[in-house]
């Protein structure tokens, strides 16, 4: 039985939340992980800035992309990421540059179906 059975939260969510989490304890405080979208994975890396966390995957959309915060990361944090980088991606958005700065996501559930819904937008 997964962690699902006694969580509102997936499986990835409570892997990427660890991972994030782990930077914290290992006083990796502002470097970047990359975490897998199937399954919330990382390489176990911590990168110094986020574009070189994006040349180090075999493809950029395979991956999301976060800093290590000083307050690490819950798994409905990590759940609400991975939802909104799976969205964009399955939707056709890229990271043109990995210099450029990243999306600012959303912090409630209101505002996340507001960003989608104008990203789709500006896709047509």
């Amino acid at each position: 039985m997964g962690i699902e059975a006694f969580s509102n939260y997936s499986a990835a969510a409570w892997r990427f939340s660890e991972a994030a989490t782990q930077g914290l304890v290992d006083g990796k405080v502002g470097r970047w992980i990359a975490a897998r979208l199937s399954d919330g994975s990382t390489d176990g890396v911590y990168y110094d800035s986020r574009a070189d966390a994006v040349r180090h995957q075999v493809h950029e959309s395979l991956c999301c992309y976060v800093i290590v915060t000083p307050v690490g990361m819950t798994p409905k944090q990590a759940e609400s990421v991975l939802k909104f980088y799976r969205w964009a991606y399955d939707n056709g958005h890229r990271i043109l540059d990995p210099e450029q700065p990243d999306y600012i996501l959303p912090t409630t559930n209101e505002d996340m179906a507001s960003q989608l819904g104008r990203l789709q937008k500006g896709r047509k």
